[in-house]
């Protein structure tokens, strides 16, 4: 007893399924055209008007007819003023679902419904049958061809019926509209007539392809092509493999010291065959997995279209390519306008050079990523099956990239510093700065980082965002603070202060380091008296990059002219004289 009670309930929750997810019926009182599975029938109480209404529209939504993932038909429906339409790709939908009734009936079922299906069967003990043999007794394929006619109702709608050999009545496939008449510039019944031919072709090879026996012939000359094509995707993965051993001899040789013109022929002709060879396993890979999908039944067109994606990936890399030299060249233009501004102060132009390169690199960079994302964007949105993504699909990827943002917010913080660095101006390649303590000379401002190379030649790379304390040596204009500690045990002051003077201006005038100083050097005198003598300074302003070298020379003609005229520099011997 229990156990019909268990069959008991699981039938009536299968009804109540079947019930529920029925589709509904269509609204009869619409004073429309009715779609009720692919037919389209005219209400006969339609007056002139509305129709000439209709009609009056002057557009119509066209919509696909495919039969095993080929086009076959174009149907259409009016579009009414309001911009509400009569769905003539719901139509298209429902035609098509007629249609797949004849050649391959199984569709109707996923893999996941006939595993139930079976389930469910085994356990009541019945055979329904509908994911193995199609709906109701006839629908399954056979050798014999089926005929298409064309049926009269009473309203004067052409209707087109399949007729089965294995099958008694007609199963009614569509009606032939006043606006697919439109479409086509003929009449309805001559419309029917070309459209029942093209069915009974179509419709006739289809079900001669999917039987066993085509589709076993198909998949084994699918996989003698596959094997073959494996075979010279491992040939040339086996080149490319071999010339990459003979690069790194050469190269070796070359980082041995061999340098001469032929080595260095081979070495770029190597190279580009190794990139020859890339591409064709790329492609390779790609032509392998079109001709599977090509193999599957009704996926020819998707199969052809991802053959296609190579060539068309190939040309938009062009495209984008061409635009991304002209994008760089007009950077180049405009940044070479830019630094020969015969307006800027003489003083500022070594600085605007300076920043010339380093806006330049990052610039033709900005124009690199902005190719690649171009290029990346361009062929997936180009992938079947991605443009015709749903909302939720987009609404999720949307969700991706915020994380995604989110989780990379340094670099984006890292990104927009940059930005500032180089619109402001605070840094340029071939600067000697100081950051966060760091002492070094700007080797690249990235988009991202700054490199240095430091006194020791190493390089640091700090990230443009943890940039706290910034100290620039060389913007516009260097300096060089000399402090001269002069002994107390010196005699006279001012004959120190009146040597460095003269120094000052034999150096001034001296051609090979007057030009470097862009103004007068300043002797300020005394600054400070301390316990091993008394400081005196000098300021030095040069140009950029200028002041170390400056003040070695200089240093170096003030002490000569103190040890000729006896001048005493503090040595330590103030404090054991006052002790």
């Amino acid at each position: 007893m229990s156990l019909l009670l268990r069959r008991l309930l699981l039938l009536l929750a299968a009804v109540a399924l079947v019930i529920l997810t029925s589709p509904h019926r269509a609204r009869a009182n619409t004073g429309f055209p009715l779609i009720d599975a692919g037919r389209i029938t005219e209400p006969a109480a339609a007056s002139p008007r509305s129709r000439s209404e209709v009609l009056e529209a002057g557009s119509y939504e066209l919509a696909k007819v495919r039969i095993l993932g080929v086009p076959a038909l174009t149907v259409a429906s009016p579009v009414l003023r309001d911009g509400d339409a009569l769905g003539a790709k719901r139509r298209a939908s429902v035609i098509e679902g007629n249609l797949r009734l004849l050649y391959d009936p199984n569709r109707l079922c996923s893999q996941s419904e006939r595993l139930s299906e079976w389930m469910l069967e085994s356990l009541l003990g019945q055979q329904a049958k509908v994911c193995t043999s199609g709906p109701g007794d006839g629908v399954t394929l056979s050798h014999d061809p089926l005929t298409i006619s064309i049926q009269t109702d009473a309203a004067g709608n052409q209707i087109l019926e399949a007729q089965l050999p294995d099958r008694q009545r007609q199963i009614p496939l569509m009606t032939v509209t006043r606006a697919d008449a439109e479409i086509n510039g003929v009449s309805s019944e001559e419309l029917a007539r070309r459209w029942k031919i093209l069915l009974e072709r179509r419709i006739n090879h289809a079900r001669r392809i999917l039987t066993p026996e085509r589709l076993l012939q198909r998949w084994r000359l699918t996989l003698v092509v596959e094997l073959l094509l494996f075979g010279v995707l491992a040939g040339l993965i086996w080149c490319w493999a071999w010339i990459r051993r003979r690069r790194c001899l050469l190269q070796h040789q070359r980082q041995q010291g061999v340098r001469n013109r032929r080595l260095e022929l081979r070495l770029h002709l190597l190279h580009t065959i190794t990139r020859v060879l890339m591409v064709l396993v790329l492609f390779l890979l790609v032509v392998m997995v079109g001709l599977g999908v090509m193999a599957l039944p009704g996926r020819v067109p998707l199969g052809i279209e991802l053959l296609l994606q190579p060539s068309f990936a190939i040309l938009k890399v062009g495209v984008v390519t061409v635009l991304g030299l002209l994008g760089r060249a007009l950077c180049t233009f405009l940044l070479h306008q830019w630094a020969d501004n015969v307006d800027v102060m003489e003083q500022e132009r070594a600085r605007r050079d300076q920043r010339y390169r380093s806006l330049l690199r990052v610039s033709h960079r900005l124009v690199d990523v902005a190719c690649v994302l171009v290029v990346g964007v361009w062929v997936v949105v180009d992938i079947p099956g991605v443009r015709s993504a749903s909302t939720s699909i987009l609404v999720a990827g949307g969700a991706l990239l915020g994380a995604l943002a989110f989780v990379f917010q340094s670099l984006l913080r890292d990104f927009v510093a940059g930005m500032l660095v180089l619109l402001e101006d605070r840094y340029a390649i071939g600067d000697w700065v100081e950051i966060d303590g760091v002492e070094g000379e700007v080797i690249d401002v990235g988009l991202f980082s700054t490199d240095m190379r430091c006194l020791d030649q190493r390089v640091d790379t700090l990230e443009n965002s943890a940039i706290r304390q910034l100290r620039n040596h060389t913007k516009l204009r260097s300096g060089s603070l000399i402090k001269l500690l002069i002994s107390h045990r010196q005699s006279s002051i001012d004959q120190a202060i009146g040597l460095i003077g003269n120094e000052i201006e034999r150096f001034v005038a001296d051609p090979n380091w007057g030009e470097r100083l862009l103004s007068q050097p300043i002797l300020r005198g005394v600054r400070r008296i301390t316990p091993l003598g008394t400081q005196l300074e000098v300021l030095l302003i040069t140009r950029a990059g200028e002041q170390w070298v400056t003040e070695r020379e200089f240093q170096l003609r003030v002490l000569r002219s103190f040890e000729q005229h006896g001048v005493v520099m503090a040595d330590g011997l103030e404090l054991n004289a006052l002790t």
